[in-house]
């Protein structure tokens, strides 16, 4: 808790997000550990924030993936090296995704591709622009959410690789649906997958004449595949964490990068409290008790959530001694689309405010 502590809490706005760097820099160099700075491919989905990217390329990480086009313009600003847009693109979003290609040239750009109609889009556009696109063939590995299942991917990789202005370079799947607690049990569930993978991916590397790349996992599944040399990692949340995967992830003792404040404003009932952190503050998708931890009270219980508005049970005997105005931390079940809720992150030097870095938005 004393890790978190604003030496000035009467000046900070609420809610708000707050964030570490020094907690952020352990964290990048926890991960580089046991994985190679090349095969690492952090995912930017969690921190969506030039100058976090820029702590990741101080530390030898130059590939990148993203799901959005203004991730993606974010990440090419400030001259990475590789950037993997890990979304189909459809529509309009197309065009854009060219307009990025054309407007940097010194990023390598690559994208998915799950469909002969998208990627039939994309040549074509790619084509009347004069431009050649690296795309990586999107594996569905269980999650069924995008992507090839694994036994039609070679038929789909000579499929693509038959477009003019397409290039296949590489497998990609994300297994994000894997969450059991033990480590082993996900290495029980992801062994079946990989060996699936690994014998498309080496049957497509002979069809092609060509060296393919491999991007695999996330978060949850980093323990397993940074042991392979011949895979790129792409975890997200690791540079920040959560009480989700710090929940499950026991092997990865990452530090929160990032808490959150919140103000209690009314004190409407006895053991009651209500604080301003609504689920415009903090994201929400999981049932009311799945969506934040409170550091220092282990035993208070949201039970009720508005746009505006938290209401909290607390024990009687802390009840009283609660002051409206006093300033909580928490710490988010879910870290990503939390920080999307947020224009900026607070940046917090020595328990004291050190500036704003800006987060990216949708558009």
């Amino acid at each position: 808790m004393e890790t978190y502590k604003l030496l000035d809490e009467a000046s900070m706005l609420t809610p708000n997000i707050l964030l570490y760097p020094k907690l952020v820099e352990a964290n990048i160099a926890m991960a580089l550990k046991n994985c190679r700075a090349e095969n690492l491919r952090p995912h930017i989905k969690t921190i969506k924030c030039r100058e976090l990217v820029g702590l990741l390329l101080k530390a030898g990480i130059t590939k990148f993936k993203c799901a959005t086009i203004k991730e993606a313009e974010l990440l090419a600003e400030i001259s990475a090296g590789e950037v993997l847009l890990a979304y189909p693109l459809v529509g309009a979003n197309v065009s854009a995704f060219l307009d990025l290609v054309v407007l940097f040239p010194r990023t390598k750009f690559q994208v998915l591709v799950d469909s002969v109609y998208c990627a039939q889009v994309l040549n074509e556009q790619a084509a009347v622009r004069g431009v050649y696109i690296d795309v990586f063939i999107d594996l569905n590995l269980g999650m069924n959410r995008t992507g090839v299942v694994v036994d039609e991917g070679f038929d789909f990789g000579l499929q693509v690789s038959k477009f003019s202005n397409l290039n296949v370079v590489g497998l990609h799947g994300y297994d994000g649906h894997i969450q059991d607690y033990g480590l082993n049990e996900r290495f029980r569930k992801v062994k079946p997958l990989l060996e699936q993978v690994l014998q498309l991916y080496k049957q497509l590397q002979e069809a092609l004449y060509r060296k393919l790349k491999l991007v695999l996992g996330g978060a949850n599944t980093f323990s397993i595949y940074r042991a392979l040399s011949f895979v790129e990692c792409s975890p997200g949340t690791f540079m920040l964490w959560d009480w989700g995967y710090a929940s499950i992830l026991k092997e990865q003792p990452f530090h929160f990068g990032a808490v959150l404040v919140s103000r209690v404003i009314s004190k409407p009932a006895h053991a009651i409290l209500c604080l301003d952190l609504g689920h415009k503050a903090i994201a929400a998708e999981n049932a009311i008790e799945r969506r934040m931890h409170f550091l220092g009270h282990e035993d208070w219980k949201a039970v009720s959530q508005s746009e505006e508005h938290l209401i909290v049970e607390v024990p009687e005997h802390e009840w009283d001694n609660v002051n409206v105005g006093e300033m909580q931390y928490i710490i988010p079940y879910h870290i990503c689309p939390t920080v999307a809720k947020y224009p900026r992150f607070q940046v917090i030097k020595a328990g004291k405010f050190a500036g704003e870095w800006g987060i990216a938005q949708r558009y």
